[in-house]
């Protein structure tokens, strides 16, 4: 047996390393030290739980674990297994409405501490094995030699509170991409993500997949493909992102490392690390296989319906986002005292309806749920697919505006070294940026939020990762007019002017 074998066969089997199902965050961070290898600008990676790329995005996930240690986080960030273990609200698997109020109040809590631009938080991936467990009849049907799968790998992440991350998207370069090259081409002219290797033990896989959004700061990574040709480049599966055989090349980073908190509010924090992931003769353990060389549910419309608790988690993040939005309007509002002038009111009006209607949606998605084949019930889908093409629409006005409150401010930002110089008439340079209601410093430290919420290089990468990839609105659009119940309201319009009944679908 291979080392590769043994270091994935034991793999599932492990037990959780602390009471209950729940860990701390510098047990968490130690879970990270395992050997895997990260590639920072042709440089690896020693330690990512260190590293200036990755150090700040763990450390705001390892708070997170620890406060699920927190007596007060039951029914927020935990919840009570029918064992009676705690567990992270992660994995619950709904079946109530309650239940889904309880996952949206974790997911906002969480979102809060980061302003949202985590979009691979700890609750996001992590409902992929319980969206999979709500149409487990569905992959029975198709995939009846991995289907159960689902129910241990479950059963595992949970046990371990892992945090997840995903890699199904091709690269860019022609050989990576699905449809780049003919089929009957061998890698490596055709170098798409496919399986190399088969046995009874597991599957082998190599290529190229991406975005792989904190791939290298999450324990175990979702490999998967869509709308593969070929049976070979069709799977989904977990590994760790330790496996032999993986290497993790990381974006540039779009925080601020080093910076004062003062200066920096948000970036000084980190971020969450993107990485195109390389898997070479990668080997993935059967128990771990969700499906395999099976093209016909290989798709984006039976992937959309699984992942449903991840796109309902992205529009709950932008819930909490676009209330931090209007509070961050109404702070600015008073420190620049701007409450009196009509004209910004309204401005501000349009962030205050943006924050009210995604909550809207949100409760509409829950007031819609319904229960899936395998009996879990899944947040409404048009209330979702509308509220994040909405979204989509309005963020970059929403944004806009939030810089434009600022005039100057944003622009003129300064070191706090720098307000205690001498400037005219005898005062340092913070005598001239006072405003009635609070200090200079205050007020910097109001517009370094601003900047880094709305301008920064972080703000962009936010933006446009809402924009691309958390579901394109295309592909939303698109789910609305599929998903919309039009029965009703289209028999109203066919009885008014006398149309006959539409035809039944064949």
């Amino acid at each position: 047996m291979s080392g590769q074998e043994e270091y994935a066969e034991v793999a599932v089997g492990e037990k959780p390393t602390t009471k209950g199902f729940l860990k701390s965050g510098e047990e968490f961070k130690q879970s990270l030290r395992d050997g895997r290898v990260v590639l920072y600008q042709g440089e690896e990676i020693d330690d990512v739980t260190t590293h200036f790329a990755t150090a700040g995005g763990i450390a705001q996930i390892a708070e997170i674990y620890d406060e699920q240690q927190d007596e007060g986080s039951e029914g927020l960030l935990t919840y009570q297994r029918p064992d009676g273990n705690l567990a992270a609200m992660s994995y619950m698997a709904p079946r109530t409405k309650e239940d889904l109020a309880r996952r949206r109040n974790g997911i906002k809590y969480v979102a809060q501490k980061t302003w949202g631009t985590h979009c691979r938080g700890l609750d996001m991936i992590a409902s992929f094995p319980v969206g999979m467990l709500g149409y487990l009849p569905s992959f029975k049907k198709h995939c009846p030699e991995y289907a159960e799968n689902i129910v241990s790998y479950l059963e595992y992440a949970e046990q371990n509170n892992l945090y997840l991350s995903e890699t199904i998207v091709d690269p860019q370069g022609f050989r990576g991409r699905a449809g780049g090259t003919a089929v009957d081409l061998v890698p490596p002219e055709r170098a798409v993500m496919r399986i190399t290797k088969e046995n009874s033990k597991g599957i082998w896989i190599s290529g190229v997949k991406g975005v792989g959004t904190v791939a290298p700061q999450c324990n175990e990574i979702f490999v998967g493909s869509l709308h593969p040709p070929t049976p070979d480049e069709a799977l989904w599966a977990f590994v760790p992102a330790n496996a032999p055989g993986i290497r993790m090349f990381c974006r540039e980073v779009v925080h601020r490392p080093g910076t004062s908190a003062h200066d920096h509010p948000l970036t000084s924090k980190g971020e969450e690390a993107e990485a195109m992931v390389a898997f070479d003769n990668v080997f993935i353990p059967r128990e771990r296989v969700m499906a395999a060389r099976t093209p016909a549910i290989a798709n984006a419309g039976f992937f959309n319906l699984w992942t449903v608790y991840s796109h309902w988690y992205t529009l709950v993040r932008i819930e909490a986002k676009a209330e931090l939005y209007a509070g961050l309007a109404k702070v600015i509002l008073e420190v620049l005292e701007l409450e009196h002038i009509p004209v910004v009111r309204q401005r501000v009006s349009e962030i205050v309806q943006f924050a009210e209607i995604i909550r809207g949606m949100c409760l509409a998605s829950l007031e819609t749920a319904t229960m899936s084949e395998g009996g879990l019930l899944v947040p409404g889908s048009t209330a979702l697919a509308a509220g994040r093409v909405f979204a989509m629409e309005k963020l970059p006005r929403i944004l806009h505006i939030l810089r434009d409150l600022c005039g100057q401010g944003l622009i003129l930002r300064f070191h706090e070294k720098d307000l205690a110089q001498h400037a005219a008439f005898g005062q340092k340079f913070e005598w001239f940026l006072d405003t009635q209601r609070v200090s200079a410093a205050h007020k910097n430290v109001l517009m370094n939020l601003v900047w880094d919420v709305a301008a920064s290089e972080h703000a962009t990468r936010s933006l446009v990762f809402e924009e691309q990839h958390a579901l394109s609105e295309p592909l939303l659009r698109d789910t609305i007019v599929r998903d919309y119940d039009y029965s009703e309201h289209a028999n109203l319009v066919r009885n008014y002017i006398g149309l006959p009944p539409a035809p039944l679908k064949g």
